[in-house]
Parts: structure tokens; sequence; C-alpha cells
């Protein structure tokens, strides 16, 4: 079952796609995988949707870049917990 969500963002980005010069086409999914990212209305389940290879892109590397600096504010919480 596809989220309401994710099918909203590709609506939004097969309308905007076509008003969007090729070379600024991967920059614009980016900002839109941000803004609803922003939101809490995407998750990892977006990339088993069927995306075209921009809007690919943007959720591949945001989300990577999420799930990287998620990691990296785990790390150092025990010594957060004593103080230190």
């Amino acid at each position: 079952m596809m989220n309401d969500n994710h099918v909203l963002l590709m609506e939004l980005w097969s309308r905007i796609k076509s008003h969007v010069v090729p070379k600024e086409r991967l920059e614009v999914a980016d900002i839109l995988v941000t803004v609803f990212d922003e939101f809490n209305l995407v998750d990892e389940d977006l990339l088993e949707e069927d995306l075209d290879k921009e809007l690919r892109a943007a959720a591949r590397s945001h989300l990577a870049t999420a799930e990287k600096e998620l990691e990296l504010d785990g790390e150092g919480e025990e010594d957060d917990t004593f103080g230190y």
C-alpha cells in the first residue's frame, strides 16, 4: 500500500518536472524531498516506490544523509548521561 504522502510528493513532482530545465531537475527534486522530510512526510519506504531518476537520486541522497545524521547524534550519548 502506498503512503499518501509519497503519492503527493510523486504527483507534485510529475506536474512540476516538465517546467524545470533538465540541468536543474535534480536540485528541485532534492528541495521537494527535503521539504517533505522537514514536515515528516517521507520515510525510507519512499525508495520502494516507482520513482524517476531525479526523484530517486534526491531521495537516496537525502535519506542517506538523514540516516547518517541520526547515527552521529546517537554517538556519545553515554557521555551526556554522565554529564561529561
